[in-house]
């Protein structure tokens, strides 16, 4: 291991400038980035693929989506019946029907609050890019901090380091994610709700098999998913009970109700964060003076 270098005043300057521009690029780059790929297997969808992207900084949210070999998606949603659902008992039908009347109550009860929490799941994100800004510009004071006699400088460094580190890996992703389990705001849950194949919840599905699988990747995480059934709105409506009770005889015409769908949710930060990394590393090949020397101004140099 090579010797660590002796410290020098100039090392001071060195270190505050790097420490900025740093501060900055990172400041300037996106923070997070979600990517949504999802691909139909098996089934009349099939082969259509949707692809997403979702980046945000610190001023805006970014969506780019994007649907390959739609064809056969496309004739699909005009051949299925949107209505078509599983059979349900009388008690979960009236199960069903007084929590959907509470819910209609209660979305009357609160019309003017949609926009409150629309607003509450803005103010969710912003103040993820808040405490992120706040743990720059308290990274780059506790590295001007080493100027100065304090005693406890380089503690308060490596906790600037780590408050900047920590606002990115969790404060922030974390912000993001009560942000979409917060609920969408009127303008956003009409295009989710109108979007062809946003309403396919399993209820139209019956024979399901789902599997999901969580890795960790390099400054994220990856999710991994699974899904496939029998659509009941691809299924004559004499014939859905049927299916509903039992799985469909291969070869037979309900049996191409059948789909399979395949889907990856994959959660970055931002590939420019990793470059704080360069900071505790520049510490130790650019040692500071000690406490005693760093009072005396300009005076020379000795080892830490």
């Amino acid at each position: 291991m090579l010797p660590r270098p002796r410290a020098h005043r100039a090392f001071g300057v060195v270190r505050l400038g790097v420490t900025v521009l740093l501060a900055v690029h990172v400041f300037i780059s996106a923070w997070l980035v979600a990517t949504v790929e999802g691909t139909y297997t098996e089934g009349k969808p099939a082969p259509t693929e949707a692809h997403s992207l979702v980046a945000i900084d610190k001023d805006q949210t970014m969506i780019d989506v994007e649907i390959k070999r739609a064809t056969s998606f496309f004739f699909y949603t005009l051949e299925r019946d949107a209505d078509a659902t599983v059979p349900v008992s009388d008690s979960e039908s009236n199960s069903n029907a007084s929590t959907s009347n509470t819910s209609s109550d209660a979305v009357d009860d609160n019309e003017g609050g949609r926009d409150t929490s629309s607003s509450q799941d803005r103010e969710w994100l912003e103040l993820g890019r808040q405490s992120v800004s706040v743990a720059l510009v308290f990274m780059v004071l506790s590295e001007a901090m080493m100027f100065t006699g304090l005693r406890w400088r380089h503690h308060l460094r490596t906790l600037g380091f780590l408050s900047a580190t920590v606002a990115f890996a969790v404060v922030f992703p974390a912000c993001y994610m009560l942000e979409l389990t917060g609920g969408l705001g009127d303008d956003e849950d009409a295009a989710v709700s109108n979007t062809p194949g946003a309403n396919l919840e399993t209820v139209t599905f019956v024979h399901t098999n789902a599997s999901s699988d969580a890795s960790v990747t390099w400054l994220g995480f990856e999710l991994e998913a699974d899904f496939s059934g029998y659509d009941l709105g691809l299924v004559a409506p004499e014939n859905r009970t049927a299916v509903a009770e039992q799985v469909p005889e291969p070869g037979s015409k309900d049996a191409s109700s059948y789909i399979a769908f395949e889907s990856s949710f994959n959660v970055q930060l931002g590939k420019n964060l990793d470059s704080l990394l360069v900071l505790p590393v520049m510490w130790y090949l650019m040692p500071a003076l000690p406490v005693g020397q760093s009072t005396k101004g300009f005076a020379g140099d000795e080892e830490e």
